[in-house]
């Protein structure tokens, strides 16, 4: 998908045109993001399947609308390109999560237990992460910023990625888990500001799939489980990631990604 806009104002024919295919990206959305929680209900007891249904739900319905997982206006990527970008995203996700876990239990947010290894169970983690990082990556961050294709500011596509993963996650967290839909949105203005700077989905899967398979993998039973501290900074019942030390954690990642993105877009619009 492209994130490229043009400085060249448009007419009044085209700019209704614009407003009309961002209405249609933007109700298209809604319906897809409807069948995609549709699809997790009535598949609510087999994981995998649900995590697959959800995946092509998004994939298709994404697809239909425009959203692309490379920039449509540049060449074909190949396959070592495709390797290259998913693979600096996986690096990202990676980095990220091991700094948000090893902050959450300096700050004693966490207690670290070891668990059992399963070979089985760390396959299965890693493919329902990067099936569930597809899911969301093309409903929550491609569709919107398809749909703000035509809006200038680098900024305010990533921040609108922020709103859509926290308006998200409080649809489905609900107001208990206030600081859980806060570093929800931290989050998706990491992913949304990939997007935006390698101009598709690649990159943004890519350390999504990291970052959900790493804090699973170190919080979640992988290698290590958690026993959250029972407090607003640990998270108590909201998990690992409910508190205010996540917050804090990711806050310098949440704002070094809109700052990138800001600077590169006015250096590429100076050069």
């Amino acid at each position: 998908m492209s994130t490229t806009t043009t400085t060249k104002p448009l007419s009044p024919s085209e700019s209704r045109a614009a407003a009309a295919s961002s209405w249609r990206v933007a109700l298209g959305g809604i319906a897809i993001f409807g069948a995609t929680r549709l699809a997790a209900i009535v598949l609510e007891s087999t994981s995998m399947p649900s995590a697959v249904a959800q995946a092509v739900v998004a994939e298709w319905g994404g697809g239909r609308l425009g959203v692309a997982w490379s920039d449509p206006n540049a060449p074909l990527p190949t396959v070592a390109t495709i390797g290259r970008r998913a693979g600096v995203g996986a690096v990202i996700g990676v980095v990220a999560a091991g700094m948000v876990v090893a902050f959450l239990a300096s700050t004693e947010a966490v207690i670290l237990e070891r668990s059992a290894l399963s070979a089985s169970a760390l396959v299965v983690a890693l493919v329902t992460a990067g099936l569930y990082a597809m899911r969301d990556e093309l409903l929550l961050h491609g569709l919107v910023l398809r749909a703000l294709v035509t809006v200038p500011s680098p900024g305010l596509r990533v921040l609108a990625c922020g709103m859509t993963s926290a308006a998200a996650a409080f649809g489905e967290l609900g107001t208990s888990s206030p600081r859980a839909v806060v570093v929800q949105g931290m989050l998706g203005l990491v992913f949304g500001a990939l997007w935006v700077r390698d101009r598709g989905a690649w990159a943004a899967w890519g350390a999504h799939s990291a970052w959900l398979f790493t804090s699973s993998l170190l919080m979640q039973g992988g290698v290590a489980e958690s026993r959250v501290a029972s407090s607003t900074w640990g998270g108590a019942d909201a998990g690992p990631l409910g508190g205010s030390a996540a917050i804090v954690a990711l806050l310098p990642l949440a704002v070094g990604a809109l700052l990138g993105v800001t600077r590169g877009a006015r250096q590429n619009h100076t050069d």
